[in-house]
């Protein structure tokens, strides 16, 4: 099925080739159509139903996001997050949205079939194997970013080779994650390592996490109370590559207030998001733009680095 809806967006320059990605195409595009792609793709556990937004008029090399809400999995994940999107399709690149399975009752099983998902998905993509509709650019899918939120957060460290008790999920050709409201793993939810710990293992990945004061202590269903929960996992990660942690003070800092609700913690994903994926996927000087641009007036941005 597909389905046009018409954003227009004023830019400059969307694309230049760097000496890391000479093969890009600079499109000279002054607006896209953000154009829509259902299909589905059969997997070794069945039918993965996915979504594809592209920019209807770039016809160059462009680079893949994978974009996934939190959450069990009810078959309704394709549309969700969609102003990230958008967002993303105004800086030339193209989103996948998949339809996660339900996992029932049992939250360490949404961890496992996630992890099978993303793996998939992200091989799809890597091999040439997706179809994106009527897209006439081309998709370099050796290098793909990913964005989500909650359990879409949990799902991009496994991207990322986050071990866990019931097995490891790496999807090598992701370079990058933006992870918003990232889980702690003591106590533990969804089968995350302890010994050595799961986030320690993440390797190559650079890693961007954003977690709100307000919820920083609990899990999305307020089952889990525990201070800094969700810092947990910063403090378990290597130096390998690119780590930044970003928590967000002050007023409207509540789990889906991270996931956009707070317009201004929106906007900062919005373009610190873009800028890492600018980095680590197009190849452009940015980093040390990620987690500088458009900090909420209304709230207080307290930022953790480590890694290069």
């Amino acid at each position: 099925m597909m389905k046009n809806m018409y954003f227009f967006f004023l830019l400059g320059l969307l694309f230049s080739c760097s000496e890391d990605d000479s093969s890009a195409v600079d499109p000279q595009i002054t607006n896209f159509t953000v154009s829509e792609f259902d299909s589905s793709i059969e997997a070794p556990f069945g039918s993965l139903p996915y979504r594809v937004y592209y920019p209807k008029e770039l016809t160059g090399d462009t680079y893949p996001i994978i974009l996934s809400r939190g959450g069990n999995g009810q078959g309704d994940d394709r549309g969700k997050l969609v102003s990230y999107a958008t967002n993303f399709i105004a800086e030339g690149y193209v989103v996948v949205q998949v339809d996660h399975r339900n996992a029932g009752n049992d939250i360490e099983n949404i961890a496992r079939l996630r992890g099978e998902e993303i793996q998939f998905i992200s091989q799809k993509i890597a091999d040439g194997q997706l179809d994106y509709g009527d897209f006439a650019g081309n998709v370099v899918g050796a290098k793909q970013g990913y964005m989500g939120h909650s359990a879409g957060a949990m799902e991009g460290m496994l991207a990322a080779g986050m071990n866990m008790t019931h097995g490891n999920y790496l999807a090598p050709s992701i370079k990058a994650v933006y992870a918003m409201s990232p889980p702690g793993y003591a106590p533990d939810q969804f089968g995350i390592a302890q010994n050595p710990n799961g986030y320690g293992s993440i390797d190559q990945a650079a890693i961007f996490m954003i977690i709100g004061e307000d919820e920083k202590d609990s899990n999305g269903p307020g089952t889990i109370q525990q201070d800094n929960w969700r810092l947990q996992g910063y403090d378990q990660m290597n130096a390998d590559a690119f780590r930044m942690m970003v928590l967000v003070k002050g007023s409207n800092t509540q789990h889906e207030d991270v996931a956009g609700l707070n317009s201004g913690i929106k906007a900062y994903n919005e373009e610190n998001s873009v800028a890492l994926f600018d980095s680590y996927l197009k190849g452009k000087d940015r980093n040390s733009e990620i987690g500088n641009l458009s900090p909420p007036s209304n709230n207080e941005m307290v930022i953790s680095t480590k890694g290069n």
